[in-house]
């Protein structure tokens, strides 16, 4: 028998495995929604089984049927399921989970969070930081979300190969739903190994702050984001004018490049030609500009100061 989350134990729910009661402290769970009444229960398995991949372990996230899953499912299954690749539609590989697992629903995209509408995992209106997305189209009528946590915390790898072609930035080539993505790999076609692009700060110890530019670290200067000592590469910020005083930091939006790249003007966002940094489209009001001569084909940028002018910007045609 398989576990049943919730189930009732001495008068509390229980949403996951438990070592509660436990006399050896193993994790276990009841096999009907309540252990008092029935006493039916099993250890907890803590690794993946079965499938057609000799139980190697989940890959977050997947594609399943164009949609995105960063939990376990039981779409078509009476067992909770996962893919071993990041895609089951392409490589059809997968296990069944651990009992440790979580199992949820998939990202819907796009979703709409206080009237906006999102194609990515988004940061906003997360306590930890952490990015999140909705699994109803509107998140603002039905409060339902899961956690984009990755099982693999590589950053995007540019440039990467995908259908034999090579992108530079975060693509929406290859999505039923709109979503930006990119690859892990130097070649998605071989390995399948990819990341939804978060185009907010996440994560960190700063609680969802912005980037503050610029910043010190180790009493040098960064006018942008960096990898310095960041043991996956993902970029990263000081969330404050100093790291070194005082510690607070945030990994950077997967559209940031590093420190030596600089702004393109003019730009084109959203059909506007812009000259200069530009507030627009920003929720945190902090002024930006592209990367390349047209952001809503490359989605690529940096902050600019808080003044709206960029020591790295050089006006480029």
């Amino acid at each position: 028998p398989d576990c049943v989350f919730p189930f009732w134990y001495k008068d509390r729910y229980y949403t996951a495995c438990t070592r509660a009661g436990d006399e050896h402290g193993q994790l276990w769970c009841a096999t009907t929604d309540n252990y008092d009444r029935d006493g039916e229960g099993k250890s907890c398995s803590t690794q993946e089984y079965g499938g057609n991949s000799n139980g190697n372990p989940c890959v977050f996230p997947f594609s399943y049927l164009g949609k995105i899953y960063y939990t376990c499912t039981t779409k078509f299954s009476d067992k909770p399921w996962c893919a071993t690749t990041g895609s089951y539609d392409k490589n059809r590989k997968w296990s069944y989970c651990s009992d440790l697992r979580q199992v949820g629903e998939p990202c819907y995209f796009p979703f709409i969070y206080q009237n906006r509408s999102h194609t990515t995992c988004i940061s906003e209106g997360s306590a930890d930081g952490e990015p999140w997305c909705s699994v109803t189209e509107n998140y603002d009528l039905n409060g339902r979300r899961i956690s984009c946590k990755d099982s693999d915390p590589r950053p995007c790898y540019f440039p990467f190969k995908y259908e034999d072609r090579f992108y530079c930035s975060c693509t929406r080539k290859g999505t039923t739903d709109d979503h930006l993505w990119c690859s892990t790999t130097p070649d998605y076609d071989e390995d399948s190994q990819w990341k939804s692009c978060f185009l907010q700060e996440y994560g960190g110890n700063s609680h969802g702050e912005p980037c503050h530019f610029p910043f010190f670290y180790k009493e040098e200067i960064y006018h942008n984001c960096t990898s310095e000592d960041e043991p996956t590469g993902r970029l990263w910020c000081s969330t404050t004018s100093s790291f070194d005083n005082n510690g607070k930091w945030a990994f950077c939006a997967d559209g940031v490049l590093p420190n030596n790249t600089t702004c393109v003007f003019p730009f084109t966002y959203k059909g506007v030609s812009y000259s200069s940094c530009t507030k627009k489209g920003s929720w945190r009001k902090k002024f930006w500009c592209s990367l390349t001569s047209n952001y809503d084909v490359n989605h690529m940028w940096k902050y600019c100061d808080s003044t709206g002018v960029e020591s790295g910007c050089s006006d480029q045609s």
